[in-house]
C-alpha cells in the first residue's frame, strides 16, 4: 500500500511539473511531412511542448498524431516569431526543429533512420519554416 501511495504522489508531482512546462501553439502545414517514423498529412496542427516531449496533432482530418523526445538547439539570430523547420531531401520534408519567440534556443528531433537514409543519397535541398500561432 505504501508504495501505491508513493507512486500516485511521484506521479502527480511530476504531472504538475510538466504542465508548468507546456506551450501550445498551432500551425498550418501546407505539405505531407515525417515526424520520427510518422507520416503526417498537409493539414492544421496543435503544436504541445512538455519539456523534452513535442507533440503534434491534427485538427481534422485524419486526426493523426506524433510524439517525439526532442534535445535542446541553439541558432545565431533570433525570430520574433515561433517555427517549426523542416528539412526537405526531394519532394520528402521532416520536421527538424521548433523554435522559441523572442530566443536563440529551440528543440531539434533527432534525424529518423529514413532521414539518415536519404541524406545519404540525396543532398539536402533546403529548410523550411512555418510559423506557429
Amino acid at each position: 500500500m505504501k508504495r501505491l501511495l508513493y507512486a500516485a504522489g511521484l506521479f502527480t508531482a511530476l504531472g504538475c511539473f510538466v504542465q508548468a512546462q507546456t506551450a501550445t501553439a498551432r500551425a498550418d502545414v501546407p505539405f505531407g511531412f515525417r515526424m520520427g517514423s510518422s507520416t503526417m498529412p498537409a493539414g492544421t496542427y496543435v503544436v504541445q511542448q512538455l519539456g523534452a516531449v513535442l507533440i503534434i496533432r491534427e485538427e481534422g482530418g485524419t486526426n493523426k498524431s506524433a510524439i517525439q523526445l526532442t534535445l535542446p538547439t541553439a541558432r545565431a539570430a533570433a525570430s520574433s516569431q515561433p517555427k517549426l523547420e523542416f528539412h526537405r531531401y526531394g519532394s520528402d520534408y521532416f520536421l527538424a526543429a521548433v523554435w522559441n519567440p523572442n530566443s536563440h534556443e529551440g528543440r531539434a528531433l533527432p534525424k529518423s533512420k529514413a532521414e539518415q537514409e536519404l541524406s545519404r543519397h540525396i543532398e539536402l535541398l533546403q529548410t523550411a519554416s512555418i510559423s506557429l500561432r
